[in-house]
């Protein structure tokens, strides 16, 4: 059975340093920050509150269900995010997408579950 695609379109936010991958590689090596909180506290701290609670999401979602979910955290300010909030009508973040037919906005644990429970 395929994996449940559940996309997210949320602001993300960049750190200045090196690539992506090279810091995600000295991160884990216990060197540095990690890349997904560098630069955080250059932001508002109610904008820092919401990226660590999708943070939070996303990597207790990834824990619970394991390989019947496949995540994709998408920046509305990228092509493909532009994109996906025409198509879907997005106006608030987060907007969860699941399997490109369910919309839920906002940030109710229990109805992004039970949509991803009834998907799968």
């Amino acid at each position: 059975m395929a994996p449940v695609r559940l996309e997210v379109i949320a602001p993300t936010f960049e750190g200045m340093g090196i690539c992506a991958e090279c810091e995600l590689v000295l991160s884990e090596a216990g060197v540095g920050e990690h890349p997904a909180h560098r630069g955080l506290d250059e932001y508002p701290p109610e904008w820092q509150e919401d990226y660590r609670r999708l943070l939070e999401w996303v990597y207790g979602l990834g824990d619970r269900y394991g390989e019947r979910i496949l995540i994709r955290v998408i920046d509305p300010k990228s092509f493909e995010g532009l994109a996906k909030a025409l198509r879907y009508r997005v106006r608030h973040y987060p907007t969860w997408i699941v399997n490109g037919q369910t919309k839920i906005v906002g940030w109710e644990r229990r109805t992004v579950e039970a949509a991803l429970e009834q998907a799968m």
